[in-house]
C-alpha cells in the first residue's frame, strides 16, 4: 500500500502527533488543501510531529486501505479530519435527471467510515474540524462522533494539545467535546491570520506531488496562469491575507465560520511568503480572504508590493481572490489588474433585482453589479492589458436564488438583455438551488420545510449536514418539478445569459428533421464566394469547427452532390460528426444570409427586426419576448408565417429559431413583460 505522500511512507521511530486527513477534496477542483498548510504552521510552532494526507479519487475502500497503512505505520497520538466541504453546493450533482449519470459525492460519509476504521485499528484520540464542521458542529459531531471537535480556528487547541490528550478540556477556546453524553463547546474565539510564514519545502513537495509535477509547471510556466478559464483555480497557491466579513449575505457561512470582525495579516509576511513562493518557481495565487471589497486599502497596499515585485520578475505574479460587485472603482481595479489579478470573477451577482438583493442581505444593488461589469469589460480593451486579453467571459449568476421570483428573473434577463451582455458572455453558471446550512439565518421562514435532504447510504438518517437545498419557491411551483426547473435554468444560462448556446448547435440533426426540398431551396442561391455569416454564429469554443473555415469544402461537397440535399447528407454519412456538422452549419447560415435579404417582410412582421436592419434580432431573450405573447409554439408561428407569406418564409424562421435556440413554450409566458404583451396585442 503506497499513501498519495512520500514522506509518509517513512517508518516512524515515534509516534506522531498528529495525523491530518482530508477526504473532502471536491474532485470538480482539486485543491491542496490550505487546513494542512496552516494546522501544520500551528502544530510547528508548538513543536508537534504532523504528516497529511488526502484521498482525493479513491474510491472508500481505497481510502480506507491506505489510512489503515498510515495509521499502523505512524502510530498517531491523534488523527485529525478536516472537512473542507461536506458535498457539492450543486443541487443537481444530487437531485434531478442527471443524477442517474452522475454519481453523488458524500464526502461526511467517507469521513464517518475512516473514523471508523481509525478506532479499530488505534486508541488514538479523534478530532474533527474545518469550515463545514464549524457550521454546524453539534449535529456534526453527533453524526461522525469523534473525540472532539474543532469549531473555527485551532489555535488555541494546537497550543494545548498536550493537555487535551491528557483529558484537560476547561478553558481551551473553540473546544468541542463530550461531557455527562452531552457535547459541550468552549468559548468561540476568532483568531487572526498567523503572522509567520506557513510554506515549507516539505508542503511544497506534496503541492507538487498532490497536482503531477508536469500539471503543476505548466500552469505556473504559463505567460498568463489561468488566461480564459477558471478551470485551474486549484493549482494556484493560497495565501490568506485576511480574515472575517461584515456582511449578512443569506447564502453565505462565511462570518459564522471566520467573524464578522476584519482582521488583517501583515503585509511584510505575505510579501515574504509570496517571495518564498516564487523562490520554488511558484508564481499563481489565490489570495484568500473572506472578499476583497471590505479591505479595500490593505489590498491596494498588496497590489503596490506586488507591482513592485513584478518589476523584477521575467514571468510575473498572477492572482485570483473573491470580490463582490462594489466598492472597488475603475481606476482602483486598474491597480488591481497591474498586480497580477485575473478577470474571470467578471460578473458574479445573485440576479439583477433590488428588491432581492435587499431580501438576500447582500451589500450591493443592481447599478453596483453593472457598474462592475462595464469597468472589467472596459479595462480588458485598454492597451497596457493587450497581452493578458480575455477572449471568453463566463457568468456567475444566482437567478434562482430562495427569494428569486419569476419577475425577479424577467427582469435580470430583460436588464441584462437591454444592455447586450447576453451577447458578450460565452458562458454563464449558477447555483440552481441553495445549499441550507444551520448557521444560516436570513433565509425565508419556510425554508426548513421546503428543504430536500440527500444521503449515499439510506441508513443515514437524514440532516442538513449532509447535502439538503432549497429552491425558490415561486420558481418551482411554477415549473411543477425540479427537472423542469433545472431545464429552464439551464437554458437561461446557456441561451438568455450567454451565448453557449451557438457552441451547442448541432445542425447535422436539425437538418435530418426538415424535408429535403426545403433545404434544397434555401441553399439555391448560394454562391462560391460567400456573404457574411449572420451574425449568431461566432463562438470561441468553435475553434477549427468554426463554419466561416469550412463554407469552401462544404460548397465544393453541394456542388459534387448536384446541388441536391439528400446526396449531399448520404456523401457526409460516416465522415467525421464535428467536421459535418461545421460543414452543414455553413452552408445554412449562407443559405439564410441570401434568403433573407429578400424576404424579411415576416421578420419585420414579428418585430424580429427593424426595417432596413441588416440582420434579425441575435438576442434570443429579445426575440422570445417578441414571440411568447402572440404565439403558443413554433408551430402556430410557422403557421402563421406560411399561411402570410409563404413557405420560403416559414423555411428561413425555423432556421431563425433553431440558430437563437428559441423556445416557444407556454410555461416561459413569464419572461415577456406587460408592456412586451401590450405590444401584441
Amino acid at each position: 500500500m503506497v499513501p498519495a505522500y512520500k514522506n509518509a511512507t517513512e517508518g516512524a521511530d515515534a509516534p506522531l502527533d498528529i495525523l491530518f486527513l482530508n477526504l473532502s477534496n471536491w474532485p470538480g477542483n482539486p485543491v491542496y488543501p490550505y487546513a494542512f498548510v496552516q494546522v501544520s504552521a500551528l502544530a510547528r510552532r508548538a513543536g508537534l510531529s504532523i504528516r497529511r494526507w488526502d484521498g482525493l479519487g479513491l474510491s472508500r475502500a481505497q481510502q480506507l486501505a491506505c489510512i489503515t497503512d498510515l495509521v499502523r505505520q505512524h502510530r498517531p497520538r491523534a488523527v485529525g479530519f478536516t472537512v473542507r466541504q461536506a458535498d457539492s453546493t450543486l443541487a443537481d450533482d444530487y437531485i434531478g435527471a442527471k443524477t442517474l449519470t452522475v454519481p453523488g459525492w458524500f464526502p461526511l460519509e467517507d469521513t464517518r467510515a475512516a473514523i471508523e476504521r481509525v478506532r479499530e485499528l488505534s486508541a488514538a484520540k479523534i478530532l474533527v474540524g474545518g469550515f463545514t464542521f464549524t457550521v454546524n458542529p453539534v449535529s456534526a459531531a453527533k453524526y461522525l462522533e469523534p473525540d472532539f471537535g474543532v469549531v473555527g480556528e485551532p489555535d488555541d487547541v494546537i497550543a494545548h494539545f498536550d493537555e487535551i490528550m491528557a483529558g484537560r478540556t476547561e478553558g481551551i477556546a473553540n473546544l468541542l467535546y463530550r461531557q455527562d453524553g452531552e457535547w459541550r463547546q468552549n468559548e468561540r474565539v476568532y483568531y487572526g491570520p498567523l503572522d509567520a510564514l506557513e510554506y515549507t519545502p516539505e508542503i511544497i513537495d506534496e503541492i507538487v506531488a498532490f497536482h503531477g509535477e508536469r500539471t503543476l509547471r505548466e500552469t505556473h510556466l504559463a505567460a498568463v496562469p489561468g488566461l480564459n478559464t477558471a478551470d485551474d483555480t486549484g493549482r494556484a497557491i493560497a495565501v490568506e491575507i485576511s480574515r472575517g466579513c461584515p456582511c449578512q449575505c443569506a447564502f453565505c457561512c462565511e462570518p459564522l465560520v471566520k467573524g464578522r470582525t476584519l482582521r488583517l495579516r501583515d503585509l511584510d509576511v505575505v510579501e515574504a511568503e509570496v517571495k518564498g513562493l516564487l523562490r520554488h518557481g511558484l508564481r499563481y495565487f489565490w489570495f484568500v480572504c473572506s472578499e476583497l471589497t471590505f479591505t479595500k486599502a490593505h489590498v491596494l497596499d498588496l497590489a503596490e508590493r506586488l507591482i513592485r515585485i513584478n518589476r523584477e520578475l521575467e514571468l510575473p505574479i498572477y492572482w485570483r481572490a473573491y470580490f463582490l460587485p462594489v466598492k472597488f472603482d475603475k481606476d482602483e481595479f486598474r491597480i488591481l489588474l497591474r498586480s497580477g489579478l485575473m478577470l474571470e470573477q467578471n460578473g458574479p451577482f445573485s440576479d439583477l433585482s433590488n428588491e432581492t438583493l435587499a431580501q438576500m442581505h447582500e451589500p450591493y444593488r443592481v447599478k453596483h453589479a453593472l457598474a462592475h461589469i462595464r469597468d472589467l469589460m472596459e479595462l480588458n480593451e485598454e492597451p497596457e492589458f493587450a497581452h493578458r486579453r480575455m477572449d471568453r467571459w463566463i457568468l456567475w449568476s444566482w437567478l434562482a436564488n430562495p427569494y428569486a421570483t419569476r419577475e425577479s428573473v424577467r427582469q435580470t434577463l430583460e436588464t441584462f438583455a437591454s444592455l447586450g451582455l447576453d451577447l458578450h458572455y460565452d458562458a454563464a453558471e449558477g447555483y440552481p438551488a441553495l445549499r441550507v446550512y444551520e448557521g444560516l439565518r436570513n433565509l425565508p421562514e419556510d425554508t426548513p420545510q421546503r428543504t430536500e435532504i440527500v444521503t449515499g447510504d439510506r441508513s443515514t438518517a437524514k440532516s442538513i449536514i449532509h447535502p439538503a437545498f432549497c429552491y425558490s419557491h415561486d420558481l418551482l411551483a411554477h415549473f411543477g418539478d425540479v427537472d423542469r426547473l433545472h431545464d429552464f435554468l439551464f437554458y437561461a444560462h446557456e441561451t438568455l445569459l450567454s451565448r453557449h448556446y451557438r457552441a451547442t448547435r448541432d445542425w447535422l440533426g436539425w437538418s435530418l428533421q426538415r424535408p429535403a426540398g426545403e433545404l434544397t431551396g434555401l441553399l439555391a442561391p448560394i454562391t462560391p464566394e460567400p456573404l457574411a455569416m449572420p451574425p449568431w454564429v461566432d463562438h470561441p469554443e468553435l475553434t477549427d469547427r468554426h463554419p466561416a473555415q469550412w463554407y469552401a469544402s462544404a460548397y465544393r461537397c453541394w456542388e459534387q452532390a448536384g446541388r441536391d440535399w439528400e446526396r449531399l447528407r448520404d456523401a457526409l454519412e460516416g465522415q467525421d460528426q464535428a467536421r459535418s456538422n461545421a460543414m452543414i452549419a455553413a452552408l445554412l447560415h449562407q443559405g439564410f444570409a441570401h434568403r433573407h435579404a429578400a424576404r424579411d417582410r415576416h421578420f419585420v412582421e414579428l418585430g424580429l427586426m427593424a426595417p432596413g436592419a441588416a440582420a434579425p434580432l441575435e438576442s434570443p431573450y429579445g426575440a422570445l419576448t417578441r414571440l411568447l405573447p402572440r404565439f403558443a409554439d413554433e408551430e402556430a408561428l410557422c403557421r402563421h408565417v406560411t399561411h402570410r407569406h409563404g413557405e420560403q418564409a416559414a423555411a428561413l424562421l425555423r432556421y431563425y429559431l433553431y440558430a437563437l435556440n428559441l423556445r416557444l413554450r407556454p410555461e416561459l409566458r413569464f419572461l415577456a413583460s406587460a408592456a412586451d404583451v401590450e405590444q401584441a396585442a
